[in-house]
């Protein structure tokens, strides 16, 4: 199936079921939104019952978590002060490495056509 995302961008959808249905009848599932058989993004639902919508699940917003690691050089500096203001931030170690975190809220559409913008097409 093909989903129109934007007026530019259509991706074709692969819906899978994952793991068994629960014995309430829920079950949960991934969406794959591809381009050219490449997976550009994946969203996934939590335990439903019956096919999830691809379509709504366009406008779900879910967190998107960006790590700035401190072990490479020039390394992106923490926000301080008014910079952190009405944002998300965290530090510490992520997987052993000295880092900070920002968490923001993104749409899945957003998230594609970010994806999309960064493909090379022929």
């Amino acid at each position: 199936m093909k989903i129109k995302v934007n007026d530019k961008i259509v991706v074709d959808v692969q819906v899978t079921q994952k793991g068994p249905l629960t014995p309430g009848g829920l079950a949960y599932w991934q969406i794959d939104y591809m381009v050219g058989g490449v997976c550009i993004h994946s969203a996934t639902t939590g335990a439903i019952h019956g096919n999830p919508d691809v379509v709504a699940m366009l406008d779900r917003q879910y967190d998107n978590t960006i790590y700035h690691y401190q072990d490479i050089p020039n390394p992106d500096n923490e926000p301080t002060g008014d910079e952190r203001k009405n944002r998300r931030i965290g530090s510490g170690t992520s997987s052993g490495r000295p880092a900070w975190w920002e968490s923001i809220e993104i749409t899945h559409r957003d998230a594609i056509i970010k994806a999309y913008s960064q493909l090379v097409i022929d």
